[in-house]
């Protein structure tokens, strides 16, 4: 299977890359590249590639970023021609650009498709792997950009957003697939390494439910609170946390608390291997929101632990070919559980008159 990395630009390919990274995450919107190539005579003009050109990236036939070349950088010598060409995913624009929308509120719409009117300027589809939640009342801010919006809503959907291939945003939840074969020390590893870290992580996480007791003695009014306990940190690290405003029962603040714990163990924990192949064993190329299984019994990790991956490079230069992924627990992976602190409807129709 060739692993030939490729730029299609306006129905035209140009391979031969020499010099290739290509970056795709979970967290990383867009995904983007930097591919250069040499031609042995200064004066050739075989590759025209142009700033803002529509593209599509390919490794073999596999497309790994559909999107727009943003920098093209050409240099001479008196015996070679360089070309770099960089370039970002499609939701690039609805990232950098402030979100649009002719009355500036959604009413009862469910988090999906909010987006799909959001990203449909920028000739992005949504591909919904769950539809989210039906928001009463969304109001857009002046110069928030459209991912700023897409998130918060994915956030109170408890669904995760990120770009695939074709340049389109997922929305859905952290995937079960599996890569196959999973990662191995001296099968298909070529060395990786494990990072364990308690420095940002607490014994205890509490949450308190603070009134304001009008007309009471103070200290009369008794203080609710909320206890998530992590049983693996090996001492005393109390943090404190005070529900929202707005949080009636400090429901939405409580799942929060449980939250930083899980994601503070995820994020406490985190491998980063280089591959030696750029696709698993059944010849699919590695990507995010991917879970391996882990057999690196060098590193102390659980043998067979299923990690997800949340970043992987495809590099290509000097020094070789190889993978570099960073996998950790799913629950690094999480979204973070926010309060709706949408207006009242009539407060927010006010707004829109004015």
């Amino acid at each position: 299977m060739s692993d030939d990395v490729s730029l299609t630009i306006s129905g035209s390919t140009v391979a031969g890359w020499k010099s290739v990274r290509i970056t795709r995450g979970m967290e990383r919107i867009p995904a983007d590249f930097d591919i250069s190539m040499t031609e042995r005579f200064p004066n050739t003009t075989t590759v025209v590639v142009m700033e803002g050109d529509p593209c599509v990236v390919k490794i073999g036939a596999d497309a790994v970023i559909t999107g727009y070349v943003d920098r093209v950088t050409e240099a001479v010598s008196a015996t070679t021609h360089t070309l770099s060409v960089s370039g970002r995913g499609k939701c690039e624009d609805f990232v950098d650009c402030a979100a649009q929308f002719d009355s500036f509120q959604f009413v009862n719409m469910a988090t999906a498709d909010i987006a799909a009117a959001l990203c449909k300027p920028f000739g992005i589809a949504v591909k919904a792997l769950s539809p989210g939640i039906v928001h009463a009342q969304v109001c857009l801010n002046v110069g928030e950009s459209a991912y700023q919006v897409i998130d918060r809503l994915c956030k109170l959907a408890q669904v995760l957003c990120y770009e695939d291939a074709d340049g389109d945003l997922v929305i859905g939840p952290l995937s079960v697939v599996e890569a196959a074969g999973g990662f191995a020390m001296g099968i298909n590893v070529e060395q990786a390494g494990y990072t364990r870290d308690i420095s940002q992580r607490f014994s205890e996480y509490r949450v308190y439910l603070v009134g304001t007791g009008i007309f009471t003695d103070a200290g009369q009014q008794p203080l609710a609170e909320y206890i998530v306990a992590d049983d693996t940190m090996p001492r005393f690290r109390p943090k404190a946390l005070i529900a929202q405003n707005g949080d009636a029962g400090a429901e939405v603040s409580n799942a929060h608390a449980l939250w930083e714990c899980n994601r503070r163990i995820g994020r406490g924990n985190v491998v980063a291997i280089t591959a030696t192949s750029w696709r698993d064993s059944d010849g699919a190329l590695y990507a995010p929101n991917t879970l391996a299984a882990l057999s690196l019994p060098q590193l102390k990790v659980i043998d067979g632990a299923k990690w997800t991956i949340g970043e992987v490079t495809y590099r290509r230069d000097l020094s070789g070919t190889g993978c570099e992924l960073t996998l950790m627990p799913p629950e690094a992976f999480r979204p973070e559980p926010i309060l709706d602190l949408s207006l009242p409807a009539d407060a927010a129709a006010a707004l829109v008159r004015g």
